[in-house]
């Protein structure tokens, strides 16, 4: 077979191109094995010398190598390997925004299945500026996921559970929307508790489909700020993924800790004050973790409160009705501006309101 090769590629471009094409066109309907063999051969003379004359035939034979062992799904790295030596940018061709896009989701989409978030983010980025330009709304949406996905991996767990809300709402089948809104549930819980984190479990819990949530119970106890049990975060953890899972510094993991800071909200709700020996028996840990973590939260404003330390008790500091009043002012006043921006639009484009 090699030998065959090397005598086509010798041969002048006008004979050796049609053939590399037939090649092509065949190898997409031969035995995986046959494929990846032959396509392997050929990309090897190709690489020696004539990458330039027959750039075309290499991408092309790149591209649906890499199909194959996707499909086969035994070394997705190899398979992103091979979509990355397409050269999108650096090549002659001039490809169409639509494939450079698509072959790009596809590499980040194969490192995120193998959690190399530092490789995928790459690619997402290259896409991202083209974006604008794609009408597939389908290839919007793999490149949506792969976005959000990222961002999950990376522990940007509030804006992840925000961008995994708003795929859910663009996602048309309702199994692609239930899979986003756990993803997205999964981010909330462990984000930093404080007003974002209250604001995106509110977002969650008043979705229609929250009731069918595996997490539900989570979900709605988070929300109404009760405090959870250990039953109840045992069965949380099982449907965490890997890199939910990780230890933080001090030796807790990712919910463990989220748990932590939720309970003693959940608390400061309960009791106008209490001592941090109490407090460390509710939030099981030792009365010294639990003053540093209400430290921290505290000095971060998501925790409304004081610490006596020669008492060693944490105050905790309800909100005021002026406070309250001042609050829905303030939603009040961004409601208004937002109704006054749309009524803009509406004069200088009615046919968006339309």
């Amino acid at each position: 077979m090699k030998e065959t090769i090397k005598h086509v590629v010798s041969a002048s471009t006008i004979i050796s191109r049609p053939v590399l094409k037939e090649l092509v066109d065949n190898l997409k309907k031969a035995d995986p094995k046959l494929h990846k063999d032959v396509a392997t051969s050929t990309l090897e003379i190709l690489g020696q010398g004539h990458a330039v004359q027959f750039e075309e035939q290499i991408s092309d034979i790149n591209y649906h190598l890499g199909k194959v062992l996707i499909k086969e799904g035994t070394d997705l790295i190899a398979a992103a390997k091979v979509l990355q030596a397409i050269p999108l940018e650096t090549g002659q061709r001039n490809y169409p925004v639509e494939k450079k896009v698509k072959i790009w989701v596809m590499i980040a989409q194969l490192y995120l299945e193998e959690e190399r978030a530092m490789e995928a983010e790459r690619f997402i980025n290259k896409a991202a500026p083209l974006t604008g330009q794609i009408k597939k709304e389908s290839l919007l949406l793999r490149y949506k996921s792969a976005f959000v996905r990222n961002q999950d991996f990376n522990r940007k767990f509030s804006e992840a559970a925000l961008s995994y809300y708003r795929l859910a709402q663009t996602f048309p089948k309702e199994e692609d929307q239930m899979m986003a809104l756990e993803s997205g549930l999964r981010c909330a819980v462990l984000s930093p508790a404080g007003p974002q984190r209250s604001r995106l479990l509110a977002m969650y819990y008043k979705d229609d489909k929250a009731p069918r949530l595996e997490s539900y119970t989570v979900l709605e106890k988070m929300f109404l700020e009760r405090i959870l049990k250990k039953e109840e975060i045992s069965a949380f953890s099982s449907t965490l993924l890997t890199h939910q899972k990780a230890q933080m510094a001090g030796g807790k993991t990712l919910l463990e800790q989220a748990v932590i800071e939720h309970n003693l909200l959940a608390a400061s709700k309960v009791y106008n004050n209490i001592s941090f020996s109490e407090l460390a028996i509710l939030l099981d840990v030792t009365p010294e973790l639990a003053e540093k973590i209400a430290s921290k939260m505290i000095s971060e404003e998501r925790l409304s409160g004081f610490i006596n330390q020669t008492a060693k008790l944490l105050f905790f500091k309800k909100a005021t009705s002026n406070e309250l009043t001042v609050w829905d002012q303030h939603i009040e006043h961004a409601c208004s501006a937002v109704n006054n921006i749309l009524d803009k639009i509406a004069k200088k484009y009615p046919s968006y309101v339309n």
